[in-house]
């Protein structure tokens, strides 16, 4: 990875990564917005925990297992490895590398991924004792957006387009150019009411088909799908949409 430090101390500690909802190292929002226009992008970190942290962060491009070391990004952090004193916050700067800026797309976002792993710092001393020391990864969505994109952000969701694909089925497709992060489907049509909690995020120009499942018998209203995105800074937007018949 251009830029970036091997782990903190890959191969020498005995560490068990914990993705968990509580980490001890927070970040001040649910996703990162970088535009391809701006020369670096800022977020705080703060420590929680009771005691120091060592901090690292990364990116990769949405595989979980890979190690920092072997991801290849067009991206820089500054500093990759800092220690944050408990109670305190930093600001890492975040870069985006020249020759990687002119071979990215410019028609629609890529989606990256932002890793922020903490771990005490007595842990090397820990593991010469055999004991396992945690560490707390937390991973967000880390957007690259071009600037000349040709509609508003905010009007994605309303233009996708939602297709019947079978009793408590539908297809939605997305045909713009950004991510369009869904997070609930509700739909209630003649035979019955389905929902999902757990829908997939719409990729620019492509689509999904989306099992539903049953939650009660058919409203004497007209038919009609309600549905959940999740916008720039984590906060939901409701939305509602029409169904095209199946072919």
């Amino acid at each position: 990875m251009v830029g970036m430090c091997k782990a903190l101390g890959a191969g020498a500690l005995l560490v068990a990564v914990a993705l968990s909802a509580h980490a001890e190292i927070v970040i001040d929002r649910t996703r990162v917005i970088y535009s391809t226009e701006a020369k670096e992008v800022t977020f705080k970190l703060q420590n929680e925990a009771d005691g120091p942290r060592l901090v690292q962060m990364w990116i990769d491009q949405g595989d979980v297992q890979q190690s920092p070391e072997v991801t290849d990004v067009p991206f820089t952090f500054n500093p990759p490895i800092a220690r944050i004193e408990a109670g305190k916050s930093m600001a890492p700067r975040l870069f985006l590398d020249a020759a990687g800026r002119e071979q990215l797309p410019n028609d629609r976002e890529s989606l990256y991924w932002l890793n922020v792993l903490s771990i005490a710092p007595s842990a090397e001393k820990q593991e010469e004792g055999g004991n396992i020391q945690f560490a707390f990864r937390t991973r967000i969505k880390l957007f690259l957006r071009p600037p000349s994109l040709p509609v508003p952000v905010n009007q994605a969701p309303g233009k996708l387009q939602w297709r019947h694909a079978g009793q408590g089925v539908v297809h939605v497709s997305n045909p713009g150019p950004y991510h369009v992060t869904l997070s609930s489907i509700s739909w209630h049509d003649r035979t019955g009411v389905f929902s999902t909690d757990d829908p997939p995020m719409l990729a620019p120009f492509e689509s999904a088909q989306v099992a539903l499942s049953r939650e009660g018998q058919a409203p004497s209203r007209p038919p009609l799908l309600s549905f959940t995105t999740l916008d720039d800074l984590g906060h939901t937007q409701t939305h509602q949409a029409s169904v095209a018949a199946n072919d």
